[in-house]
C-alpha cells in the first residue's frame, strides 16, 4: 500500500512537472511548403541515402533551449539543457524554471530512467517501457523517437522497403510490410517536414532545416501525441554536434537528503 501511495503521488508530481512546459498543437504555417508528387524508385533511393547519411553523422550532441508543453488550454515553458549519445543510447535533460530554479533532472539510459525531482526532494527510477514514466510523460518514450526529437532530424530505422504512396510521402516498411515510419518532405529545398511513428501514435514536425557544417537539423521540433492530444515543443537556442562528452556527464547527482523510490514494481498491465 505504501508503494502504491508513493507511485500515485509521483504521478501527480511528475504530471505537474510536465505541465510546466509548451505550444499550440497545430503545425505553424511556416513549417509547410508546396506539395510534392509521389517519388519514383530512383528518387526514393536517393532521398533515403541522404536521410540515412544525415542520421549517421551525429553520434553525440549538446544543446540548450526551451521546452514547452501543451495539454489542452494549459501551456507552460521551462529552460532545458540536453546531452545525448546515440549508441549506446543515453539522453540527459536538466529542466529549470525560467528564473533558474531547478525543477528536475531526467536520465534515460537505454530502457531505464532516473528522475531527480527537486520540489519534493525525491529520486524516482524504473523501466521506461514498464514503469510509471511511460504513463506520466506527455508523449510515449522510445529511443528512436527521443533521439529524433533532440537531434532535430528524423531517425532512420532498420527497414526492408521504402515506398511512396502519396505526394511527398515515403513509407518505411519491415519484412512483413508493417509501417514503421511515415516521412513527409517539403520542397524548395527538399527537406523533412514530418516523421510519424504509427506504433506509438506520435508525429514530429520540423521547422526549416539549417546546417551546422555537414549536419542538417531543425532548430524547432513540435512533437504531437495524436492519441492523448498532447504536444511538446523543443526550441533549440544553441547546438553542438559530435562534441567529446566525458563519461560522467551521464551521471545524475543524487542529493543525500532526497528520498529514493524504485518504481520497478509497477505492473505493466496496469498501464
Amino acid at each position: 500500500m505504501k508503494q502504491a501511495r508513493e507511485g500515485s503521488r509521483f504521478l501527480l508530481f511528475f504530471f505537474f512537472l510536465i505541465m510546466v512546459f509548451l505550444l499550440p498543437a497545430c503545425v505553424p504555417p511556416a513549417f509547410l511548403g508546396p506539395p510534392l508528387p509521389p517519388f519514383s524508385k530512383e528518387e526514393i533511393s536517393t532521398l533515403m541515402g541522404h536521410l540515412t547519411a544525415q542520421a549517421s553523422l551525429v553520434t553525440t550532441l549538446f544543446c540548450t533551449g526551451t521546452l514547452t508543453s501543451t495539454n489542452g488550454a494549459i501551456e507552460q515553458e521551462a529552460n532545458i539543457t540536453i546531452v545525448g549519445k546515440r549508441s549506446p543510447f543515453q539522453v540527459k535533460m536538466e529542466i529549470t524554471h525560467p528564473w533558474g530554479s531547478p525543477v528536475a533532472n531526467l536520465l534515460i539510459d537505454n530502457d531505464r530512467f532516473t528522475l531527480v525531482f527537486f520540489p519534493e526532494k525525491r529520486i524516482y527510477s524504473g523501466s521506461v517501457e514498464k514503469g510509471v514514466l511511460r504513463r506520466s510523460f506527455p508523449v510515449p518514450l522510445t529511443p528512436s523517437a527521443v533521439w529524433g526529437f533532440v537531434r532535430g532530424y528524423p531517425p532512420v530505422p532498420g527497414y526492408e522497403k521504402a515506398v511512396s504512396p502519396a505526394k511527398g510521402v515515403i513509407h518505411l516498411l519491415n519484412g512483413k510490410h508493417t509501417l514503421l515510419q511515415r516521412l513527409e518532405l517539403q520542397s524548395s529545398p527538399l527537406t523533412p517536414r514530418s516523421c510519424s511513428f504509427p506504433a506509438i501514435g506520435i508525429t514530429q514536425y520540423y521547422s526549416a532545416i539549417e546546417k551546422d557544417g555537414p549536419v542538417e537539423f531543425a532548430r524547432k521540433v513540435i512533437l504531437k501525441d495524436t492519441v492523448r492530444k498532447k504536444t511538446l515543443t523543443l526550441q533549440i537556442k544553441r547546438a553542438l554536434f559530435n562534441p567529446r562528452l566525458p563519461s560522467d556527464v551521464f551521471q545524475v547527482a543524487k542529493p543525500e537528503n532526497f528520498k529514493a523510490i524504485d518504481l520497478s514494481w509497477e505492473n505493466p498491465q496496469q498501464q
